[in-house]
């Protein structure tokens, strides 16, 4: 299992190619809740979103070997864009495999960075496969989003920067998808203070890691229909999954709704573009099923790519709404 230590050796190693993502109080937010919340915005970082620590951490630690003949992964968005751009900074090759109705402004982002990137299938399953032949077939090394120890410990310098800049943080909250965000911020946080309480969330219709925990051992769910892409997998990562029960001290789960006035919200009043997946955090704090009072909150703003498409077609829900 990851250790604290791989945390603080990713901290060393990552630091210096990121955007330092600083903490933004929201007076608006801590009125409306009772607690003191201040928003971590990865959706400022580097690609749009906190991919990139573990992209370069995986990268960084390959052979020289690996390194010289190059990675192959799949990604819908996100992890595409980190993993070009880490492959490029540390100069490695990388092929991506995405669905044939990937965003389009996504795909141009990832060959941007300099990746290689082949469209291919209609699922996980099929990218999935794709990337393992090609990884057979051209002697790649095949990078996984969420099952990996240095990826989870380059996603826990997340955690690292926050107690670094506010120790007297009490609570967390952040998103899950495979999980290998939260369970790096759950390790750094916990060996910094123990005390600090870490909140999972996930949207209600993609709640594998949820499920999981309630039956203590990984669920996989039939379907997934969330506007929170990023977080829409049926069933999370392994190693990940290990390391929330032990670290992680709850999970809550927040409605579709309730993302899409968040996210809304956040572009009014915080002046924060953040995709549905990065939403769900304040979702769930302003939601206050925990009923937590007096607080210091720490709410993970994990991304920001966003289609115009799918923002406008949330505005003009919202603002119909309004009308109502």
């Amino acid at each position: 299992m990851v250790n604290y230590s791989d945390v603080l050796a990713a901290y060393s190693k990552v630091t210096k190619y990121k955007n330092p993502t600083l903490l933004q109080y929201s007076g608006t937010l801590s009125r409306m809740i009772g607690n003191q919340i201040y928003l971590k915005p990865e959706n400022l970082q580097v690609t749009g979103s906190f991919k990139l620590g573990g992209a370069i951490n995986v990268i960084f630690n390959l052979t020289d070997e690996q390194k010289k003949k190059g990675v192959v992964t799949c990604s819908a968005g996100n992890w595409a864009q980190a993993v070009a751009y880490a492959s490029r900074i540390l100069k490695v090759r990388s092929v991506i495999v995405m669905v044939e109705n990937a965003s389009q402004t996504k795909i141009n982002a990832t060959r941007g960075y300099g990746a290689e990137v082949l469209i291919y299938g209609r699922n996980s399953n099929d990218v999935i496969n794709k990337s393992m032949e090609i990884a057979k077939s051209e002697d790649l090394t095949l990078l996984s989003p969420f099952e990996d120890d240095y990826l989870i410990a380059g996603h826990g310098t997340i955690g690292l920067e926050v107690m670094k800049e506010k120790p007297d943080t009490e609570v967390i909250f952040c998103p899950i998808g495979g999980g290998a965000l939260i369970s790096g911020i759950a390790l750094a946080i916990k060996k910094k203070n123990p005390q600090v309480k870490i909140i999972g969330v996930e949207p209600e219709n993609a709640n594998a890691m949820w499920l999981s925990l309630k039956q203590n051992s990984i669920a996989e769910k039939e379907n997934v229909n969330t506007i929170a892409d990023g977080l829409a997998l049926k069933k999370p990562g392994i190693k990940p999954f290990n390391i929330v029960r032990k670290y992680v001290d709850d999970v809550v789960l927040v409605t579709e709704e309730e993302i899409k006035k968040t996210l809304v919200f956040l572009l009014e009043r915080a002046k924060l573009l953040v995709e549905p997946s990065g939403a769900v955090s304040v979702a769930a704090a302003i939601s206050n099923q925990l009923d937590m009072k007096d607080k210091e909150v720490v709410a993970i703003l994990s991304g920001g790519n966003i289609d115009l498409d799918k923002l406008s077609h949330i505005l003009k829900e919202e603002i119909a709404s309004i009308k109502e």
